[in-house]
């Protein structure tokens, strides 16, 4: 092919222009003679000069003006994540959404940026609008929380995740594993048992499970003097709570990984613990960013949660797995790969494992390559942490 070399240029002052563009590698068409480059280039060009201007002379305005269009993106919570392992480096923390101290969407404080309640996943316009109303009561206990919830219209799906979240850690100072137990157990009694057992709130200091176990137990009486439960009625509301205690006595085996968990699922990041410092008993593990500084070669041990898998075969016939990691930092990529002298991959495949899914938190060894971690072993960490009844099934 003829390549074509430019001769000469002059300027001709400005000029009306249509702007519009060439499917071409180089972007670059004649127009009348002349070489000319697609004009949104120069649009492309002046934006990223401002951005790079804004998020390093404002960084605080510059990130909270990205956090506040995540909510018009496919994914809010995958940039949320983005921005988040940004903002370290400006020194600004994106803090935790609180009843009392968050707006409805993300704003400055002090240094830092406060976590928005629009942006907490399954929080709905309508329940938006009943969490503005259930935040202006002053709570004095547990109950009060549940039972201002309930008036001001929001379900119990809704408060378990605002529980989950951390929103009401202020307010209550206990695991919020059982704390959700608690408001699903208090959901599921009658008006007259409610009453009766907020009457009795002082004497078990708010505590409904230990309310309702020693009421049955001593056979207490209510206000209309009937048992605050009889046989036929505890047998209707054990049917009910069971499953929720199940899945309390399943997320309860490791409070850490469930707040860590819960804080990812519902905010897309978490601010009350790092996934090396809960999986700390099993080994020493680098960051995201330790792995990046190491040369090539280096041994690498990491802990992540798994954002994308996908299984492919080389052109040279070779199989392979690649796998996205994240941590609070970043992203790390590793493959598990069969090459003429090791069959990694299909040696796994062999032994009867299954590979990882998205979203399971895994640990990976291996040796640095030039950007990828050529992964010698991967093991998904299998304690599952539940949120609701449907995932039981």
């Amino acid at each position: 092919m003829q390549t074509t070399k430019i001769k000469s240029f002059k300027s001709l002052g400005k000029q009306p222009t249509i702007d519009f563009e060439v499917d071409h590698k180089d972007h670059n068409f004649y127009a009348e003679g002349l070489v000319t480059s697609n004009s949104h280039s120069i649009s492309y060009a002046y934006l990223a000069a401002i951005t790079v201007y804004l998020k390093f002379m404002h960084p605080q305005e510059f990130f909270l003006s990205l956090l506040k269009y995540t909510q018009f993106e496919p994914n809010p919570h995958d940039e949320i994540s983005k921005i988040t392992q940004e903002l370290a480096h400006f020194d600004i923390k994106l803090l935790q959404p609180d009843l009392n101290k968050s707006s409805i969407d993300f704003k400055i404080e002090g240094k830092n940026i406060r976590y928005g309640l629009n942006s907490i996943k399954g929080v709905s316009e309508k329940a938006l609008l009943a969490l503005v109303e259930f935040r202006e009561g002053a709570f004095a206990n547990k109950y009060e929380v549940f039972m201002a919830a309930k008036q001001a219209g929001l379900n119990i799906g809704v408060l378990s995740s605002l529980i989950q979240a951390g929103l009401l850690d202020s307010f209550v100072e206990i695991n919020r594993c059982r704390l959700v137990l608690e408001a699903q157990t208090f959901n599921t009694l009658t008006d007259r048992e409610k009453r009766n057992f907020i009457e009795l709130g002082p004497r078990f200091n708010y505590d409904i499970l230990e309310s309702i176990a020693t009421g049955i137990k001593n056979e207490m009486v209510g206000d209309d003097n009937k048992k605050l439960m009889n046989e036929r009625r505890f047998n209707s509301f054990k049917k009910k709570f069971e499953p929720y205690k199940n899945i309390f006595d399943l997320n309860k085996k490791s409070i850490k990984y469930a707040n860590w968990y819960f804080e990812q699922q519902l905010l897309g990041y978490s601010y009350s613990h790092n996934i090396r410092e809960i999986f700390s008993n099993q080994g020493d593990f680098m960051c995201s960013d330790t792995v990046k500084e190491r040369g090539e070669r280096a041994n690498i041990k990491f802990v992540g949660s798994l954002v994308d898998v996908m299984s492919r075969t080389s052109q040279s016939g070779n199989k392979y797995a690649r796998f996205e990691l994240h941590d609070e930092k970043g992203v790390i990529n590793g493959l598990l790969i069969d090459s003429s002298r090791e069959t990694k991959l299909t040696d796994y495949l062999n032994s009867g494992k299954k590979l990882p899914s998205k979203d399971d938190v895994v640990i990976i060894t291996g040796v640095k390559g030039d950007g990828i971690i050529f992964i010698n072993s991967i093991t998904s960490l299998k304690d599952k942490i539940y949120m609701k009844l449907s995932q039981l099934k």
